[in-house]
Parts: C-alpha cells; structure tokens; sequence
C-alpha cells in the first residue's frame, strides 16, 4: 500500500506525498502555493479544508445568524479570505516578506546588542594582545630601518645577479673548452693509432730485409729429394732494396708524427690547465653565492618582515578599532522615524468587481428562487453576509429563514467561481437547507421559499456537481427523478422507499444488526 500524509510537516518535512496536492491538481493547480495566513505575511501551505467551507454548507451551521463562510475563529478568517483571493486572483503575493511584530522586533534589538557586545569584547582582547606585541618595538624608527635594510637588499640581490651572470659565463667558456679538450683527445688518439701502425710497418720491412739476406747464405738444393731428379735452379728477385727505400720513408714519416703528437700533447696540457682553473672560479663563485650572498639576502629579508610586522599590527589595530566603534554604533538609538506599519488584509485585494458581482449573482439566485417581495439584496463584505431588502438575516427572522439565505450564499460563491475565478472547485455540497421551514413560524411562505430553492438546484445541474442531504419528509412535492436528479433514500428498513435507489444506510451493504 502507498502511504499519503494528509498534512504538511513544516518543521520535519514530508517524506510522502501529501494527499492536499492531488485535490488541488484536481482543480488545476498544479503546484501547492504558500498564501498568507494574517497581519504580518506569515505563511501557510494552501490546503483544501482552508477553503471547504466555501463550497459546503454542514448542518451544524447552516442555521447560524452569523456569516456561514468565516470560520468560528476570528483568526482563522485571515487565512480562509487569502485563500478565496488565490482561488479567485491566483495571486499569492510571493514578493511580500513577513512583516516584524513588536515582540519580535524587541528579541532581534537584544539579539543584535548580545551579539555586539560579544564581539567588541573579543576585538578588545584582540587589539590588547597586538598592542603587547608592539613594544618590541619601542624606541626603533622604523620606517628608517626598514629603508635601511631595503638598500642593502637591493644590493646583495645586485651582487648575487653579477655572480650569477659571471657563472653562466664561465659555464660557457667551461664548454668550449671541453670541447677543444674532447678534440685534441680525439688527434692524440689517431696519432697513437698511426704511430702504432707506422711502427709495424718498421718491424714487417726489417723482417723482409733481414730475411732476404739471410737466404743468400743458404745452399740450394740440385737433385730432387723425392725423385732424385736434377733442379733447374731459376733467378729469385730481391727485396731488399724496395724495403729499405720503404722503410727509410716510414721512418720519416714516423719522426714528423712524433712531432705532431709532441704539439697536441702540449696544446691538449694547456686546455686542461685552462680548464682546471675556470672549474675553480666557478666553484668559487657557486660557494659565494651558497654560502654568503644568498644567506645574507634571507637575513635582510627576515629583518624587513620583521619590521613590516610591525606595520602589520599597527594596521590591524587601527582596524579593529574601527571595527569595535562601527559595532557599538549600531546599538546607538536613532530617533524613530514615524512610519505606516505594513499588514496584510485579504478584502483589500479580492476583484475589483467582486461585491458588485456578488449583489448581481444574488439577486438573480433570489428573483429564480421566487423570494417572495424581494427588492434588494447586498453582499456586505464586512459581515461577508448577505443582506436581503436592508435587513440581516439575524435580524427577526428563525433558523428556516437564516438556513435559506445561507443556502443562497453558498449558491452566489458557487456562481462567482464558475463565471469570474481562475479556480473553481466545480462541488457544491450543502446539509440540510430546508432546515426549520417546516416550522412557519416567522416565515410568511415557507413551502414555496422550499419550492423555489430546490426547483433552483434541479434546473442548474449542470454547473457542477451538487450533493443535498435533507430530510426526504420536509422535501416539497416535485418528481425529482424525472427532472433528471440522483436521488438516494436511506429508509433504515422502516419503509418501502418511492424511489428507484434506496438503501439501508450511507455504507453500501451496511446494515443494523436487527436486519443482519
């Protein structure tokens, strides 16, 4: 089963939906407005028991000598008269705030200076605390030392930019002889590769040369020492005088490369001298920089802020000095300025034409219900009554008569909804309109007052639907049925009822236990 709520939570709110939206969708609207509930804009969920009463007309009042619209309570009225202009208007003065009362605005001054005085007490600690603070400053200019310790930043910061841009020159000087270093390591290395093969050379030519002579010394052989045979000894070239002419050529080459190595070696010491030493000057201006500038310009700049503390505290005391006067001004008492103090009345803001409406609606139900020796009829929006002929209906005049002209009310509000209101609740529920004229006590007619009122519901059934609960023994003499209305008789088993539909009761198959 799906739980609905019947009534707005304001405080918890509604975790379900709560029933009173659906009814007013059922009327088209669609969203639940909040209206103005009295005097001061209080605001209150629109329900639609806020505005029941406007379209059903109970047996327990329809007799009253009073208004049967306004509620009992006089402060209810407000909230059912701003809910009659939503429906009529749709207006529910969204841009209206709630308006202070007295009591209130006694609570918010006293709020106001607790929260005041609460809050110059803590600035007053506060700018006491600041104050103590500030004598570690007594008899120091400040200003002077401050510019002091400012010129002395701006130099330490020069001489760091200088020491910084005479290390990134020596990085670039460092660079370029790194790389005429890695040059003249890359010839030395090729001179020794040469030298080295220039050397093998030497050893392979002496090796021929030696050999060479060495092989004239040795005997030939004449016969075969296989076969036996005879040798025929064949001319052999020599040697040995290309490889000298080879080797005297290599030696010089040999001696001019000695030479050329003896020169890199030289020029490969001078660059690494060189280097050794732009390594040590920017080592030395790297530690200058690490060691003594830079710690020097954090100590003027600790100093700096230091004093700039001091100018901070001043400020801040000055602050909240003006903080605490602007605080204490706000409880100073202005002379009260006589002003129109702002209240909410629903009447003032219902149409235009509403009462002149409601004269015209009333007279025209009246003149249709045969009111016998009407003249005239006025809608008084302050008793929200009507008055027939210049007369209240309390005035000399029973409970038929009053349940009568009350029964009317509701029918002329029933009217105004169907032709002037943005809303309309299209239901019209009245118990017992015929209530005491059967007596004829103090009314001159009362059967054809009966006639005239129920002729009236049966011919204007198709302005929405209408439920009447009456007495089926005080009804006047009409076919009802045939005139096309819905009758239903509860006869409690005493009688055979003349009409169509009867049952026991209001509960469909509900009966008493003498009939179970």
């Amino acid at each position: 089963m799906y739980n609905l709520y019947i009534d707005y939570n304001d405080k918890e709110g509604n975790k379900r939906p709560v029933i009173n939206s659906v009814w007013l969708k059922l009327i088209g609207i669609n969203r639940v407005p909040m209206i103005i509930k009295n005097q001061q804009f209080v605001r209150r969920h629109l329900k639609w028991t806020t505005f029941l009463r406007s379209f059903y007309l109970n047996e327990d009042d329809i007799g009253t000598p009073e208004s049967i619209m306004l509620p009992s309570q006089n402060t209810a009225a407000p909230l059912f008269l701003s809910a009659l202009v939503f429906l009529f208007t749709a207006q529910d003065f969204a841009d209206m705030d709630v308006q202070e009362t007295a009591a209130i605005s006694t609570a918010r001054k006293n709020a106001v200076e607790t929260f005041v005085n609460k809050h110059v007490s803590i600035v007053s600690k506060k700018r006491n605390a600041l104050q103590k603070e500030l004598k570690a400053f007594d008899g120091v200019d400040v200003e002077s030392e401050i510019q002091y310790l400012v010129d002395k930043l701006s130099d330490a910061e020069a001489a760091i930019t200088a020491a910084t841009e005479e290390s990134k020159d020596l990085l670039g000087t460092l660079l370029e002889y790194k790389e005429k270093e890695a040059e003249c390591q890359m010839i030395h290395s090729r001179y020794q590769s040469l030298k080295s093969q220039y050397i093998s050379d030497i050893q392979r030519l002496t090796f021929i040369t030696e050999g060479d002579a060495l092989m004239k010394n040795v005997p030939s052989n004449d016969k075969c020492p296989f076969c036996d045979s005879a040798i025929t000894h064949q001319s052999r070239k020599s040697y040995i005088e290309a490889s000298r002419s080879e080797l005297a050529r290599i030696i010089s080459q040999l001696q001019g490369l000695n030479e050329s190595e003896s020169d890199i070696i030289s020029e490969l010491d001078e660059v690494r001298g060189k280097l050794e030493k732009l390594e040590n000057r920017h080592s030395e201006i790297e530690l200058l920089i690490e060691e003594e500038l830079t710690p020097h310009v954090n100590e003027l700049k600790a100093a700096i802020a230091k004093y700039r503390t001091y100018i901070e505290l001043q400020n801040k005391i000055e602050v909240l000095h003006t903080v605490s006067q602007d605080l204490q001004a706000t409880l100073i008492e202005e002379p009260e300025i006589p002003k129109e103090k702002i209240i909410f009345r629903p009447k003032d803001h219902f149409p235009k034409y509403f009462n002149a409406k409601m004269d015209e609606y009333a007279y025209n139900i009246l003149e249709e219900c045969q009111y016998q020796g009407l003249n005239a009829v006025h809608f008084n929006l302050g008793r929200f009554d009507l008055e027939v002929n210049g007369e209240r209906k309390s005035e000399s005049h029973g409970k038929g008569y009053r349940a009568f002209i009350n029964t009317v009310l509701g029918l002329v509000f029933r009217r105004y909804y169907i032709n002037d209101a943005v809303y309309n609740p299209g239901l019209f529920m009245v118990d017992s309109p015929l209530l005491g004229l059967d007596q004829g006590v103090d009314d001159q007619n009362p059967e054809s007052m009966k006639k005239g009122l129920l002729q009236y519901f049966i011919k204007h059934q198709s302005e929405g639907q209408t439920i009447i609960v009456e007495n089926s023994r005080d009804l006047p003499d009409i076919d009802y049925e045939v005139a096309g209305a819905n009758v239903i008789e509860f006869t409690h088993d005493n009688y055979v009822s003349k009409y169509k539909e009867s049952r026991y009761g209001f509960l469909i198959g509900v009966v008493g236990k003498e009939n179970a």
